[in-house]
């Protein structure tokens, strides 16, 4: 299959989280299954370029219908430990991407629904056609909507979505200027309940909820989680409108990349250990409170010398 992975982190050139490092793991392991695998990332200023081989412009004149005008982006390419990326890079006074941190900022949901956007707007106009769109937590839950209200009369048809959930606390809220700015405009239809209408805000407009109702299969990081999701407080509001599209959710366990975390050949590790001999975890623990120790003492003894 071929398979694009959108999402706002890759870990090693750009990591919040844990989001990053699944984003990351999960497109090795696809493609070490025959899978063709390219990512969708914003292009922050406050990347590691460093991990980036072979970067240049792969789409020079990306045009970005966004309010009643467009929007100027240029799109990146590079590899990324072996993997394909394309980067976004809006050229905009909103600065959406160069701002030196990845979130925080009181306008995080329009930021991310112009990517949403962009990255669309992004495959449409190159002609890539991938049997897969992989969306990740909240700051890309517009996609399967823009999809499927927009896109598909555009071009794009046959693209399927599969929807992860990371993180339930963080599910991205935006009132109707929204819409306005992404083309939505119908505000009457998508404030309904079984759409993009918050589960307990009446004027809000869920992006997370948006991911689940639209997207074609809905995942999230184990099978418990899934489980809690629905029926506990893990939900954190969204529990009904799992229940009502419970058919296209379940959970997948997240693994680990063995390359990436592996205790036997670990080199920012003091001693290396596996689940035959595990003595040298100990000799790990120890080291590294030796170190907090050292750090806690130097940090004492500059702060005397300041005083």
């Amino acid at each position: 299959m071929y398979i694009v992975q959108i999402a706002s982190e890759c870990a090693p050139v750009i990591k919040a989280g844990g989001l990053g490092d699944v984003v990351y793991g999960l497109s090795r392991e696809l493609e070490t299954r025959g899978n063709t695998v390219e990512l969708v990332l914003p292009m922050y200023d406050c990347m590691r370029y460093d991990h980036i081989w072979g970067i240049h412009t792969a789409y020079q004149d990306l045009w970005v219908p966004w309010y009643d005008g467009v929007i100027h982006c240029t799109v990146y390419c590079g590899w990324v430990h072996g993997l394909l990326c394309f980067f976004v890079e809006p050229h905009s006074q909103d600065s959406f991407f160069h701002r030196g941190k990845v979130y925080g900022d009181s306008d995080d949901n329009m930021r991310f629904a112009f990517f949403s956007k962009a990255a669309l707007e992004f495959l449409q106009q190159s002609g890539k056609k991938p049997d897969v769109i992989h969306c990740h937590d909240w700051q890309t839950g517009l996609i399967p909507v823009l999809l499927y209200e927009v896109y598909q009369h555009h071009g794009m048809a046959h693209q399927r979505v599969c929807y992860t959930i990371h993180n339930f606390k963080h599910q991205g809220m935006a009132g109707a200027e929204m819409l306005v700015a992404t083309g939505l405009n119908n505000a009457a239809y998508y404030f309904d309940y079984s759409r993009l209408q918050d589960n307990f805000n009446p004027f809000a407009l869920n992006f997370m909820k948006a991911g689940i109702v639209y997207s074609n299969y809905v995942t999230t990081v184990s099978p418990h989680h899934a489980w809690e999701a629905r029926f506990t407080e893990i939900g954190y509001g969204l529990g009904h409108t799992l229940e009502l599209h419970q058919n296209k959710f379940t959970g997948v366990l997240n693994g680990i990349d063995y390359k990436v975390w592996n205790p036997e050949d670990d080199h920012y590790i003091s001693d290396s250990y596996s689940a035959k001999n595990i003595e040298g975890k100990a000799k790990n623990k120890k080291a590294l409170r030796d170190r907090c120790f050292c750090k806690k003492l130097i940090n004492r003894s500059l702060l005397s010398l300041v005083v």
